[in-house]
């Protein structure tokens, strides 16, 4: 089974380590293709032509992004649009669409508010990763957070416990790989709990 990833980064970045890493981990069969943009919009504006060159060597595609933030420009005297993961979802179908991509072999999978949201809800692997990095010295524990799915707290948060500016290209998969049970995560996050239980759907297929 291959399956194919459209990210909203580019190749090698954040999402890209992440999701790579945890549907090895989920399901160690799956073949894996990654596809990347630079951002959001450009993910949404391209996908459909991705999803088809994909679907040339893959049995089923994935499209993953973060509703935080929304991806359009803020303009003079006016306020950015609210993150709406319906609208997202409009847009990226119309792409697809357009591009005559068999939608049946496409999934589409909104993390709210973003990659970092799921990675605050249990606390363990970042508590491991702060001992790591200051080691010998004592660690407080980080505590739970509950899903933020309208917030973009979750890197302000991550910098306030590691007191410093968290680095999400470097260290958001040194975070992740610390993780011993994705269950947990599932159970207190609901869009990584779509993707978790998407990649064990796959890892039953023939």
């Amino acid at each position: 089974m291959k399956l194919g990833l459209i990210l909203e980064c580019p190749i090698e970045g954040t999402d890209h380590q992440v999701y790579e890493y945890v549907v090895q981990q989920l399901c160690p069969q799956l073949e894996i293709i990654v596809e990347g943009h630079r951002n959001k919009k450009l993910m949404i504006d391209n996908c459909g032509k991705t999803a088809k060159l994909l679907l040339k060597k893959c049995d089923v595609v994935a499209i993953i992004w973060d509703l935080m933030p929304p991806w359009e420009k803020k303009r003079r005297g006016k306020r950015r649009k609210e993150p709406c993961r319906h609208n997202d979802i409009v847009k990226i179908q119309t792409n697809l669409e357009n591009a005559k991509v068999n939608l049946s072999k496409v999934k589409l999978i909104c993390i709210e508010p973003e990659l970092e949201g799921w990675i605050i809800v249990d606390g363990s692997a970042l508590t491991k990763y702060k001992k790591e990095i200051v080691s010998p010295h004592p660690v407080k524990k980080f505590n739970n957070v509950k899903q933020l799915n309208n917030s973009d707290d979750s890197k302000k948060r991550i910098s306030k416990y590691l007191k410093q500016k968290y680095n999400k290209i470097v260290e958001a998969i040194k975070i992740v790989k610390h993780f011993d049970n994705f269950d947990k995560i599932a159970k207190k996050h609901t869009s990584f709990c779509r993707l978790k239980k998407f990649i064990e759907e796959l890892s039953s297929c023939p």
